[in-house]
C-alpha cells in the first residue's frame, strides 16, 4: 500500500487509527509515518504516534467526513 500524507490509516498491531501527518525516511531504508488520532482526550488532541510503513492499512473514511487522500468519499 502506498501511504500518502492526509490518508486515513490503521496500524495492524495496535489498532491505532488516524490521519498521516508526517513521513520520515531513515538511512537504512526504514520509512515511518506520524499518525494523528482524530479523537480528543480531555478536550485536547492525542499525541501523534509513529509506525512503520508496512504495518499500516487504509482505514475506512468517517461517514459524511471530508475527502481522504484527495478522493471524494461521497
Amino acid at each position: 500500500m502506498a501511504v500518502n500524507l492526509g490518508d486515513r490509516v490503521r496500524d495492524r498491531v495496535s489498532g491505532f487509527t488516524g490521519v498521516v501527518i508526517a513521513r520520515t525516511e531513515w538511512l537504512y531504508g526504514c520509512t515511518r509515518f506520524g499518525v494523528q488520532a482524530e479523537e480528543l482526550k480531555d478536550g485536547k488532541p492525542i499525541e501523534a504516534e509513529w509506525f512503520d510503513e508496512r504495518s499500516l492499512d487504509p482505514a475506512s473514511p468517517e461517514p459524511g467526513g471530508p475527502a481522504v487522500g484527495g478522493v471524494e468519499t461521497g
